[in-house]
């Protein structure tokens, strides 16, 4: 698999306090849970063992893949804390 952009940086602060880092390119709710994913190039059979969420028209190779699930229930907040490898957010990250 090879990405195609370097991912941005998400914060999800949990109910319970804690801080999660997520580097992916953008994420959706999907049965009740946030899902991160990256845009990747890679083979048929490399999906075959992976979270595939979405897949180009024109290239069958071309695919968004899972790389983190959080039950929304789990999620106080969430941003993006960085556009690619640029770090952006003021938040506390302790």
């Amino acid at each position: 698999m090879k990405l195609f952009d370097v991912p941005s940086l998400w914060h999800v602060r949990l109910t319970g306090g804690g801080l999660v880092h997520v580097w992916a390119d953008g994420y959706s709710i999907d049965g009740g849970c946030y899902v991160f994913d990256v845009l990747a190039t890679a083979s048929l059979e490399y999906q075959a063992g992976v979270a595939v969420t979405a897949k180009t028209p024109t290239d069958p190779e071309r695919v968004c893949v899972a790389v983190a699930r959080i039950p929304a229930s789990a999620v106080e907040e969430l941003h993006t804390a960085g556009i690619g490898p640029e770090r952006s957010c003021d938040c506390s990250d302790d």
